[in-house]
Parts: C-alpha cells; sequence; structure tokens
C-alpha cells in the first residue's frame, strides 16, 4: 500500500509554484482547502475553458466555412471535423455516421455541423478531465497537465481526440481494477487510431493480474472489431508527420518490410525500457503505470507511417500523469506545436514566397514532433529513481491543512488552531 502524502504542485513543481502567484502564491501550511472546490470541479472548470479558447482559435475559417483549399492550414484553423483533414487519413465510418446525424440537427452548413459535433467532443474532454483526476489520489492534481494543455487547447477539434479519451479511460480503468473496461476502451481508441492499441500493452504490462490481462486484450479485440465492421480507418502508408518521409530523400528504404521490421526494434527496445522501469520502482503507482504506457506509445508514434499534428492528443494523458515536472510537459508540447504550426504553413503554402520547392522546413517539423517525443521519454526514465522506504522517518506524512505533507511544519504554532 502507499502510504505516501498528497502532493500539491504548488510546493514540489517550480513552474507550478511561479505560476500559482496569479492565484495567491503556493500553497501555505494553514491551507484548509474548500468543500465544493476541489481538484475535480476546478479542472473541469478550466477544461471548458480551454475548450472555448480552442473554438475561438478557429474562428479564422469560420466565415469561409472551411471552403478555401490553403487558407485552414496557413492560417492554423483546420478540423476534420469540417471536412479539411491535414493529412489523407480518415476515422472508421462510425464517425461518418456521427457526422450525418450533426448535419441532421436544426441549423444549415459544415460550421452548424462543426459546432453539434463540437459539443459531443466537449463532452468526452471533459470526461477525461474527470477521470484523470481519479487515476492517482496521491495526485489529483496531475490531471491539470491534460486540464492546461496547449496541445489540448489547439488541436481538441479534432476526430484524434476519441482515442485521446480512450487512453485517459484506460488509465483509469486499469488502475482502479476495471481490466474489461480498459479494454473496451483501447479497442474503441484503436478504431481510431491504432497507437493506442499499443499504449493499452505498456498499461496493463504494470500491475494487475494476468486474469486482468487477458480480459483486456480480449474486450479490446471485441471493441475494435464492432467499432470497425461497418468500416475500417483508410490503411496507413508514409503520410504528413512520418519520420520516413524524413529518411526517404537520403535514401532510407521506406518500404513495408523495413517500416516493419523497425518498429518491431523500437517497440522491443521500448518494452525492455519498461522492464527497467518497472524493476526501478520500489512502490508501484499510477505513475509508474502512465509511464509505462508513455514510453510504448511515443515509441510507436516515432516510427509511426503517419502522424499528424492531432495525435499529440494521445499523447498528453499519460504525459499528465506520468511526468512529474510541469517544465517537460511544456517542453514537450511547444516543440510539438511549433512542429505544427510549420506542418501547417507548409501544407498550406505559406512557406512559399521565401522557401520555394524546398522541403527543409517540413523536415524541421518532423524532427521537432520526434524530439519532443523522445525528451518525454527520457523524463520519465530519468525521473524512475527508487521510492523511499516508508516508515524510514523523515519521509512518513505529516498532514496538514489538505492534506500535504510540510517537513518544515511547526506543531507548537498550530496547537491552537482549531484543526489541531
Amino acid at each position: 500500500m502507499d502510504r505516501r502524502p498528497v502532493e500539491a504542485p504548488t510546493r514540489t513543481d517550480p513552474v507550478a509554484a511561479t505560476m500559482s502567484e496569479v492565484v495567491g502564491g503556493p500553497l501555505g501550511d494553514h491551507a484548509g482547502g474548500h468543500r465544493w472546490w476541489g481538484p475535480a470541479r476546478v479542472l473541469v472548470g478550466a477544461t471548458s475553458l480551454v475548450l472555448a479558447a480552442g473554438m475561438a482559435s478557429k474562428s479564422a475559417c469560420v466565415p469561409s466555412g472551411w471552403s478555401k483549399p490553403d487558407q485552414p492550414f496557413a492560417q492554423l484553423c483546420w478540423t476534420d471535423l469540417a471536412g479539411a483533414p491535414i493529412d489523407a487519413g480518415r476515422p472508421p465510418h462510425v464517425a461518418t455516421w456521427l457526422e450525418r446525424a450533426a448535419a441532421a440537427l436544426p441549423g444549415d452548413g459544415t460550421v452548424a455541423t462543426t459546432a453539434a459535433l463540437a459539443v459531443v467532443l466537449a463532452a468526452l474532454a471533459l470526461l477525461a478531465t474527470a477521470l484523470l483526476v481519479r487515476v492517482d489520489p496521491r495526485r489529483p492534481w496531475a490531471a491539470a497537465g491534460w486540464a492546461f494543455g496547449p496541445v489540448l487547447l489547439v488541436h481538441w477539434l479534432s476526430w484524434d481526440l476519441v482515442p485521446a479519451v480512450a487512453v485517459a479511460v484506460v488509465l483509469w480503468a486499469w488502475t482502479s481494477g476495471r481490466g474489461w473496461a480498459a479494454g473496451a476502451a483501447a479497442g474503441v481508441g484503436a478504431a481510431f487510431a491504432l497507437p493506442v492499441a499499443v499504449a493499452l500493452l505498456g498499461v496493463i504490462a504494470v500491475g494487475g493480474r494476468l486474469r486482468d490481462r487477458v480480459d483486456a486484450v480480449l474486450a479490446a479485440a471485441a471493441a475494435y472489431v464492432v467499432v470497425t465492421l461497418p468500416g475500417r480507418a483508410r490503411g496507413e502508408t508514409p503520410d504528413l508527420g512520418s519520420i520516413w518521409l524524413f529518411l526517404d530523400p537520403v535514401g532510407v528504404d521506406g518500404s513495408a518490410r523495413t517500416r516493419t521490421a523497425v518498429q518491431v526494434v523500437v517497440l522491443a527496445l521500448a518494452a525492455v525500457a519498461v522492464w527497467w522501469l518497472v524493476r526501478r520502482t520500489v512502490v508501484v503507482s499510477a505513475m509508474t503505470t502512465a509511464r509505462a504506457g508513455l514510453v510504448v506509445l511515443a515509441a510507436a508514434l516515432v516510427v509511426a507511417p503517419a502522424a499528424p499534428p492531432e495525435q499529440a492528443l494521445l499523447v498528453l494523458p499519460l504525459a499528465a500523469i506520468a511526468v512529474r515536472r510541469w517544465r517537460d510537459l511544456l517542453v514537450w508540447q511547444g516543440l510539438t506545436l511549433l512542429s505544427s504550426v510549420i506542418t501547417g504553413w507548409y501544407v498550406g503554402q505559406a512557406l512559399l514566397p521565401t522557401v520555394t520547392d524546398d522541403g527543409r522546413a517540413y523536415w524541421l517539423a518532423i524532427l521537432l514532433r520526434v524530439a519532443g517525443l523522445v525528451w518525454l521519454v527520457v523524463a520519465v526514465l530519468r525521473d524512475a529513481e527508487p521510492a523511499p522506504a516508508v516508515g524510514s522517518g523523515d519521509d512518513d506524512p505529516v498532514e496538514v491543512g489538505g492534506g500535504e505533507a510540510d517537513a518544515d511544519l511547526d506543531v507548537l504554532a498550530d496547537a491552537r488552531d482549531a484543526r489541531a
């Protein structure tokens, strides 16, 4: 049993402490909390604001209804919900049914349909926040990495939000002992983005019983078949964001056979990293589970045949729980969003006046995306240090205020406090 104290991010993370100055600074020794404004309500509210800002960021495309050929990409307001995907990939056929249902609602045109679909996706994003808060009872505020994520703000109006929410459900279900639910969520997510299946394997590698793992795999297979039965997504060949498009000009063979061999090797190395991670960790916690899923998912995305900018959403739920420092989260998202901007400008031909027939800007976008994923993996492996033994004296939790530990607590000064 993990007896470590509940963490307060503003005490343990320098970036969080600095950001908290806007609302009064880091949590104090005598903080008593609030009965109603708990982590779940605060972060669900924050997610709502981020989603609203994300919709506003697409406003440049609203007057034209996403009808101009290059504008959505050059002005960074593309969305596949409006029929303006940045790559050639397609979601499963059930997404088309949802689009038709949205189009049948009151209102007319692409904007109305997109708004209706956005309501559904927003509800899923809020559900993900509520579940991520419950993944690690010791670190409920870790879900802020999802709720406040710049990647969520920029890319949530996409079908890739569905597999991202599925990853959050997988993490919550597995850490709460619901193997079948984790598998079912992974199957649905994999129907939209196949790397979710790899994330499931990483998550279920930590904790649980063999029977739970079997239940999860079987449930995932069943859910995948059900969702893709009406029609599967288009088969993936090297496409937008793929590292294979970067390697092809330098003479590296990008055939299906070569890609498969490299993917197997990279995923095998990721499996070894997960084994080392688990072996090194004394207290196996939700953070360890998220780290295992993050390592294998990042490896899969590095060598994926297609990796549009929106697929960064898949990583965000795992990264929020797995990465301890906000600095690392922000570095990864900064590199990812810079890659997204360059990709949009390249696809929208906004670079043509200065860079004609030159793919170096796009190659830079691919390298930035891969560098961000590598940064995350290095961050979680670097922080995989043995946890202190329970009952070692100085490491035992001391309860103050909302339950956070404070090594400098003056017990005598608190003796007169009503909560003491």
